[in-house]
């Protein structure tokens, strides 16, 4: 097999999202051709893929050896850098990108990602915005675009770019017309789910809002979320992801993430219905059973130290599990693992003092009923946050030093959950200090 034939098999199978056996393919290729630029370009791209980091930043290094003048290289680089927290080195990177191609759309586009995560706002809406100029149809950059002005506060700006996001119009694929402000009495409407669990649980605070105005409302939600949120209002239907939707029961269709630009929400707004989800009676009596037989009189508080580790941020809003397990030492506390998925493996004999629950966690019904008999909620940036949050109940948030736009730049307090506390990092990957200030806090409250 030629070199040649070694990229285009790799690329091929690229396509087919099949990146190991193209990585394969790519090293054979350097194989033959040692000095070949474009072969550790193609494995670097690949490496990034399946996440080997290290790798791929190796390879980029490599081209830039062999031709310092290939754009590309310098752009993925920087990718690369960012993903690893340089970013001094990767704003380098994609500067210099763009002085060998100045018109290079993704440079300018991930140049004003790295300028958001060091804090500088302005640099990065004048990069976006020439990503923009650039290809004004693209999905992503508009997405980012709208984040930095809603982070910043900027509401009305952000919330008409973020109803651009994805293109999810298109991608809703039914013959139902989207809803587009029209008057709503005497009509029926369905508000699908696009996005994770915790910002379904975050934005259908808006559903009442077009329950008040149509003749009925459905909720399409993910199925982890029906039992939770079936009771949820008289006037909202809820059916789950597994259920067929037929399109002539409904004259509108809706992304509920869209629905703050239809009602041009602003920040004073947020907080006015909480709590709008409550625990269901017989689950949450359930669980009262067991926990207050087992806290003995305790402060009962309820902890998450990890998301889903598919999110894209993961790596920087979850806790290792040894340092939350510091918490544990205040014996004058009951402590109950909210915690689901495969990081629950993380218990270990230190944590013999946590009730671990997820066995039972089945559903967010069932959590909600677990926190419904809680006195505190201390959860990173996932789901669980977003659901005591909405519940009303007391939360306290735990955040990277770069947290997501609904969490805002500065402060302590939510806008969006009036009884949720923020303690945020004060320099990168600092979660020693703000379990610190949890410890300290939690220790003078008890």
């Amino acid at each position: 097999m030629t070199v040649e034939e070694c990229i285009v098999e790799g690329l091929t199978l690229i396509a087919n999202h099949e990146w190991r056996q193209a990585a394969l393919f790519f090293c054979q290729a350097i194989k033959l051709d040692p000095s070949l630029p474009e072969a550790y370009q193609r494995l670097g791209e690949v490496l990034i893929l399946i996440g080997d980091w290290d790798n791929a930043q190796a390879c980029f290094g490599k081209v830039i050896e062999l031709d310092p003048e290939i754009p590309e290289a310098y752009n993925h680089l920087g990718v690369v850098l960012k993903h690893k927290n340089f970013l001094d080195e990767a704003e380098e990177c994609y500067r210099q990108a763009i002085e060998k191609e100045p018109d290079y759309f993704d440079a300018f586009h991930n140049l004003g990602n790295c300028l958001k995560w060091t804090n500088r706002f302005d640099e990065a809406e004048v990069s976006y915005l020439r990503a923009l100029a650039l290809r004004p149809d693209s999905e992503k950059t508009r997405f980012s675009l709208a984040t930095l002005y809603l982070l910043r506060g900027q509401y009305n700006k952000g919330w008409k770019l973020y109803d651009s996001r994805f293109n999810w119009q298109e991608k809703f694929c039914m013959d139902i017309p989207i809803w587009q402000g029209e008057a709503l009495a005497g009509r029926k409407v369905l508000l699908f789910y696009e996005q994770g669990l915790g910002d379904m649980i975050q934005f259908i605070r808006y559903a009442k809002q077009v329950a008040q105005a149509a003749t009925k409302t459905t909720i399409w939600i993910q199925k982890p979320l029906e039992r939770l949120l079936i009771n949820m209002q008289n006037d909202l239907s809820v059916c789950s992801s597994g259920r067929n939707i037929d399109p002539e029961q409904f004259d509108f269709a809706c992304s509920l993430f869209s629905l703050p630009a239809k009602f041009n929400s602003e920040q004073e707004t947020f907080a006015s219905c909480i709590p709008y989800i409550h625990g269901d009676q017989d689950v949450s009596a359930k669980w009262r059973k067991i926990i207050d037989e087992l806290a003995g009189g305790r402060c009962k508080v309820g902890i998450v130290w990890a998301g889903n580790p598919e999110h894209a941020d993961d790596q920087n809003r979850s806790i290792p599990f040894e340092l939350v397990s510091k918490l544990f030492d205040n014996s004058t506390v009951f402590w109950v693992s909210l915690q689901v998925g495969k990081e629950v493996q993380d218990l270990t004999p230190r944590s013999q003092c946590l009730f671990d629950c997820s066995g039972e966690l089945v559903d967010f019904a069932e959590t909600a009923g677990v926190i419904d008999n809680l006195d505190l909620v201390i959860s990173v940036d996932t789901a669980v946050a977003h659901l005591a949050g909405a519940m009303g109940k007391k939360i306290w948030l735990l955040l990277p030093y770069r947290s997501d736009w609904r969490w805002g730049l500065h402060g302590e307090d939510s806008p969006w959950y009036p009884t949720m506390q923020l303690f945020r990092q004060h320099k990168l990957g600092d979660w020693q200090g703000v379990l610190e200030r949890v410890k300290n806090l939690l220790r003078d409250i008890v």
